[in-house]
């Protein structure tokens, strides 16, 4: 076996013992849904704009790699309202519609897949590109995701959607958006990063703590008995996720192209393996935070991260690992 399926294999192994881990503390009444919400929201709210804005802090940013962020921003959008349109095929309410636009919408394009896949193909220039490409994140999520989950948790919104997004910026749920922005107002600036951040592997403690957190926490949620029923949201997610989204990951990287921005060579591998990972934890934490569904949320993650898995990533690692 090869060191990159030696690590793939851990990788995917501590994800799965961690949401096994969840599951079997909730079949044996150890912990619920209220634990699981306090989880999922910490890490959607704090944990992961902290290991961002610190990620971005020590990312050398430059002016052309601005169409990582972009077509990463442009990606997240354009997927967001194209589910949006064809969540009415596999969906019943509106708390559903919205769940299957923030799936759809979004990828888990950070280090508990994109990033590590990344990483998995072209070493530490992968991950340090990933980092790149997820720089508007958040920014994307509280002004696009949050107003739409308010939205459609609501059977009687009585909101605008320009009032939802102004709200959005002002909600306790948004904390994590400074963090991000102060962390690329320090890159651009050049303030470097204190030297005990590298010294003390204060990122490596957080990924290999927050992450096992984030995947528990799904697995509290986790009830299989929901699969049967919900089968038409999950085929519809791996057609959104792993073709249409491969799709337009592919039109927004042959988009630059013709501008002066082209992304070519790893550049463009990264947008578009990025394009096509499985549906990411936030939604899974948007889905706590917003009420929409959140068993249902856990079953459409763990769901459409196993076909990835098995089905998607080898395909991937021939394509662009060669192996």
């Amino acid at each position: 076996m090869t060191d990159t399926a030696i690590r793939l294999t851990i990788a995917a192994g501590t994800v799965m013992a961690a949401i096994a881990a969840g599951y079997t503390c909730r079949c044996f009444g150890l912990a619920g849904d209220r634990a699981a919400r306090r989880i999922m929201t910490f890490v959607g709210v704090f944990a992961y704009p902290i290991v961002g804005g610190l990620s971005i802090w020590g990312t050398p940013l430059h002016f052309a790699d601005i169409a990582l962020p972009l077509s990463a921003a442009a990606h997240i959008v354009v997927m967001t309202f194209l589910s949006l349109a064809l969540a009415r095929f596999v969906t019943h309410d509106r708390a559903e519609t919205g769940l299957f636009a923030t799936a759809g919408g979004t990828g888990n394009n950070g280090f508990t897949m994109g990033a590590f896949v990344l990483y998995l193909l072209y070493g530490e220039p992968g991950m340090g590109l990933s980092n790149l490409y997820i720089l508007l994140f958040t920014p994307t999520m509280v002004v696009l995701l949050y107003p739409l989950a308010r939205h459609y948790s609501s059977s009687h919104p009585t909101a605008s959607m320009r009032k939802l997004i102004v709200s959005s910026l002002f909600d306790w749920r948004s904390a994590g958006l400074p963090v991000v922005v102060l962390g690329i107002v320090l890159s651009v600036m050049g303030v470097p990063r204190p030297p005990q951040i590298v010294a003390w592997h204060v990122l490596d403690i957080l990924v290999f703590s927050i992450t096992p957190m984030a995947f528990f926490g799904i697995g509290l949620l986790l009830h299989f008995s929901r699969v049967q029923s919900l089968w038409r949201m999950l085929a519809g997610l791996a057609v959104v996720r792993f073709g249409i989204g491969a799709a337009v990951g592919l039109a927004l990287a042959c988009a630059t192209w013709w501008t002066p921005l082209a992304l070519r060579d790893l550049r463009w591998d990264v947008v578009v393996v990025q394009s096509f990972v499985p549906t990411s934890v936030t939604m899974v934490a948007l889905a706590n935070m917003f009420d929409l569904r959140p068993r249902e949320a856990s079953v459409l993650f763990v769901v459409n991260t196993a076909m990835y898995l098995l089905l998607v990533l080898p395909l991937v690692m021939w394509l662009f690992g060669g192996c």
